[in-house]
């Protein structure tokens, strides 16, 4: 069933008053008939049916301004511009009275760079109608986007005799005066609002923040000090006067802060806001006297606003970004029992689990979330980081899929996902597959250590491709030049192609750059040790690597029978 528009009605009812002055009446019938299926085709869709019968209504009624207004309709739907003009001006011109119809013409004007006629339209509704609000902004809009906003100002200006001053009004005006750099009259308006409501003290902010923005500090300054003898426990103006404090660093101006965060009346957004451009610092910037301070006010959050999920996500942060993981993942828990929608925090903690290897717990938080977020990436790929490491590698691969399919957008997460997803086809034995995920991971940043080392390390434990393992092992160790895991990674290639002596070299160098407590390290550098006929030396970095953490199988075997096994 079609449904018409309010204004469609009124149009009909347009064609029953013609019949009811006395027109012909069956011809009146008529033309209304033809005027209803004009409409019917309209909104089916059927352009030119609607331009005929239109046309049709205007040749036996050569002034009628509502076939007009919809033949101009049509022709916009046909993007026949100047046809659509033309209709929409014909409207207006034999029923000046009708607002919609200059309205509807203000719109095409304006799809059609014609700004100052637009404003011409609302100039004539706003004599005809000088109460009306809209037409005045409507009015002043055009003006503006015509390039004329001195006029458009008068034209607020008119409609403040009307109705008196209001924020709107001042907003508008203040902004046309910035735009123009007439900084004087742009605070000439705000004082003016002042005047008009001396008790508002979100206006004397406005007026506040223009100084600031404007390099006056002192008058800033001063307001804010008039915002305080009007209301003394104003958060948002101690804060702006505590910036003053700035020139004597970071620390003393948060250490300012902190009568503002005992104070249980200031909502906490206003207090975290301040803070987070540090929390961020912190994040990028190891400082301990920044983090210590942070967490002295993040810790009167909780005490204050102990029921906020914002106070312990927070606190989370800072003790994060502190080098405390552990605590952090107690307040991220938290944060979460109070507001359990909250990405971010989840992807915080399932990042501090995997952090450390924890990864059952990685596992069943994972799927905590994806009852939450069932189109994260990143939380499925957290739950396949949890089965690869528990050698679930069937689970971690459904998970890895799910992940690929939504990462197509982010290179970075698709490129760590492919990483664990070789793996684990290397541990199901699919080397082919293996092989194919560390080479799309490769096509995404073909130096990455991390690609490089777990693509070589797996090619050469295979004893497959040992010259391209050899090649990707050769660009990690340029990639992360001192480093011995690199080191490492590069003999271990070496040692599978029976190079020895260079393997030994390589190895020696990881234990100088942090290998000695490494067990995998030690591991080698005593396999490689047998292999040159250092037997006895052998055995002894075989036990030291025990003694370090090692926990294979294989190594236990070692140690036990004093010699390499299989």
């Amino acid at each position: 069933m079609l449904k018409y528009s309010p204004l469609i009605l009124l149009l009909f009812s347009g064609f029953e008053a013609i019949a009811q002055a006395g027109s012909t009446t069956e011809a009146a019938v008529n033309l209304e008939a033809t005027f209803i299926d004009g409409n019917r085709e309209k909104l089916l869709g059927n352009w030119d049916k609607a331009v005929a019968k239109f046309q049709e209504v205007l040749e036996k009624d050569p002034r009628n301004d509502a076939a007009a207004y919809e033949l101009a309709r049509v022709y916009e739907a046909l993007k026949e511009t100047d046809k659509a003009l033309a209709s929409a001006k014909n409207a207006v011109e034999w029923n000046p009275a009708n607002d919609w119809y200059k309205i509807y013409l203000a719109e095409l004007y304006q799809k059609n760079n014609k700004d100052k006629e637009a404003a011409a339209l609302y100039e004539q509704m706003v004599k005809s109608t000088p109460f009306n609000e809209e037409n005045y902004f409507q009015w002043a809009y055009y003006l503006v986007r015509a390039g004329e906003p001195q006029q458009a100002i008068k034209v607020y200006d008119n409609l403040e005799k009307k109705i008196g001053i209001n924020e709107e009004t001042t907003r508008r005006k203040h902004t046309l005066y910035l735009g123009i750099g007439d900084y004087k009259k742009a605070g000439k308006e705000l004082e003016t609002l002042i005047e008009a409501f001396p008790q508002k003290t979100a206006y004397r902010h406005l007026l506040a923040t223009f100084y600031q923005q404007i390099e006056e500090k002192d008058k800033a300054k001063e307001v804010y000090n008039e915002i305080l003898r009007l209301d003394p426990g104003d958060a948002r103006a101690k804060i702006a006067l505590a910036e003053e404090t700035k020139g004597g660093g970071d620390i003393q101006f948060l250490n300012s802060l902190k009568p503002i965060f005992e104070n249980p009346n200031v909502e906490i957004d206003v207090k975290i806001k301040e803070i987070l451009p540090y929390v961020t610092m912190l994040a990028e910037h190891d400082e301990k006297s920044l983090g210590t301070t942070l967490l002295g006010l993040t810790s009167i959050l909780e005490q204050v606003h102990p029921g906020d999920a914002k106070t312990w996500s927070v606190l989370g942060d800072v003790l994060y970004y502190s080098g405390e993981p552990a605590k952090a993942l107690e307040k991220y828990k938290k944060c979460l029992e109070l507001d359990g929608n909250v990405w971010p925090v989840w992807e915080q903690a399932l990042n501090i689990f995997a952090g450390q290897n924890d990864y059952a717990q990685l596992i069943a938080f994972s799927e905590k979330a994806l009852e939450i977020f069932p189109n994260q990436a990143s939380a499925y790929y957290f739950n396949g980081l949890g089965y690869n490491a528990m050698g679930k590698y069937d689970d971690a691969l459904a998970s890895f899929q799910q992940a690929l399919m939504m990462s197509s957008k982010n290179p970075q997460q698709r490129y760590a996902i492919l990483n664990e997803t070789g793996k684990a086809w290397f541990y199901l034995e699919k080397y082919s597959r293996s092989d194919e995920a560390f080479e799309e991971a490769l096509k995404i940043n073909a130096n990455d250590p991390l690609v490089l080392m777990n693509y070589s390390h797996f090619l050469a434990a295979r004893n497959e491709h040992l010259d391209k393992a050899k090649d990707l092992a050769t660009r990690l160790v340029k990639a992360a030049p001192g480093t011995a895991g690199a080191e490492d990674a590069l003999a271990f290639v070496l040692y599978k192609m029976k190079d020895y002596k260079t393997a030994k070299d390589w190895l020696e160098k990881a234990l100088q750059h942090g290998g000695q407590s490494n067990p995998v390290v030690l591991e080698h550098y005593g396999d490689v040790l047998f292999q040159t006929g250092n037997t006895a030396q052998a055995l002894e970095y075989w036990q030291e690597a025990l003694e370090n953490g090692g926990t294979s199988e294989l190594l236990k075997k070692k140690v036990k029978e004093g010699k390499l096994v299989e």
